[in-house]
């Protein structure tokens, strides 16, 4: 089972034209390559900003504060959200949430391994595009 995060790719190829043909059609060898790759997902850091908010809000939110006090706590002390807005609820769970799902994926996704798989050689019919 692939995870979700993971990026296939299958690539079918037509390898090598025999000398074999039979009207307009020649035999081909043909198989299947899949690679998986977690070179796509982002490494983008967060900025210096982001993990002062972050950690502040993580800070808050382990002694007990919700996501309504620590944004209305943000907003008293002129802090701001990344994109220069004031703070709301949603917001504050987001950072938490996606900062969680972030350190999973480079944990479980990017650090990972990845087989290449090479599927069956087979011969194939193919009418010649002359």
């Amino acid at each position: 089972m692939l995870n979700h995060n993971l990026k296939t790719f299958s690539h079918s190829r037509v390898v090598r034209k025999s000398v074999y043909f039979q009207e307009g059609y020649s035999q081909y060898l043909c198989f299947n390559v899949i690679i998986g790759s977690n070179n796509l997902i982002s490494e983008q850091e967060y900025s210096q900003e982001q993990q002062e908010n972050h950690d502040l809000i993580k800070l808050l939110h382990d002694k007990g504060m919700g996501y309504r006090k620590i944004a209305q706590y943000l907003n008293e002390k002129g802090i701001k959200t990344a994109r220069g807005n004031s703070w709301v609820n949603t917001q504050v769970f987001s950072v938490l949430k996606r900062f969680k799902q972030r350190q999973d994926r480079i944990k479980n996704v990017r650090m990972k391994e990845h087989d290449i798989e090479i599927g069956k050689f087979e011969l194939q019919w193919i009418k010649d595009s002359t």
